[in-house]
């Protein structure tokens, strides 16, 4: 596993993480906790809908994306805050059974000009199913700590 910091990072930098299998168990216990639905809980619900069968809720898809690819360790030294996230989309559904693997990509990068240190970079992840199927993507930017980075003092990342 390599060290990364924000200047070793580049546009076009493409990494995969380890694949992932969810199982009926993964999925029903996270719907039960933030998103109890029908289709998310309870097998003969979920295929009386158009999805015919349990699917995984999407802001669980989300969450495994960001837990996979941060075990790939690229920012196991870097990572200091998620500054947001925009265009989430699911565009085919998780099932069950299905074993997901995060591709991202460094789109952007640049120096921060606020926080001495520190440098912003901008990816896409993309979660994909065993069959290659996209199944959600993301655009997210983070603030990330560069090799010589002062040290981070407790709330310095937090409101102004």
């Amino acid at each position: 596993m390599c060290d990364y910091y924000f200047e070793d990072l580049n546009p076009g930098d493409k990494f995969t993480s380890p694949s992932f299998t969810l199982t009926a168990q993964d999925l029903i216990e996270f719907a039960q906790k933030y998103d109890p639905q029908p289709f998310h809980l309870d097998r003969e619900a979920a295929e009386a809908t158009h999805f015919g069968a349990l699917v995984a809720p999407g802001f669980q898809t989300a969450a495994l994306s960001w837990a996979l690819a941060i075990k790939t360790g690229v920012f196991r030294k870097s990572a200091l805050a998620g500054l947001g996230v925009e265009g989430l989309k699911w565009p085919k559904p998780v099932r069950a059974g299905d074993t997901l693997t995060c591709r991202f990509e460094v789109l952007e990068t640049r120096v921060s000009s606020s926080r001495p240190g520190t440098g912003v970079a901008v990816s896409r992840f993309d979660l994909v199913n065993q069959n290659g199927d996209l199944v959600f993507t993301m655009r997210m930017t983070q603030l990330l700590r560069c090799r010589e980075a002062p040290a981070v003092s407790p709330g310095q990342f937090g409101a102004r």
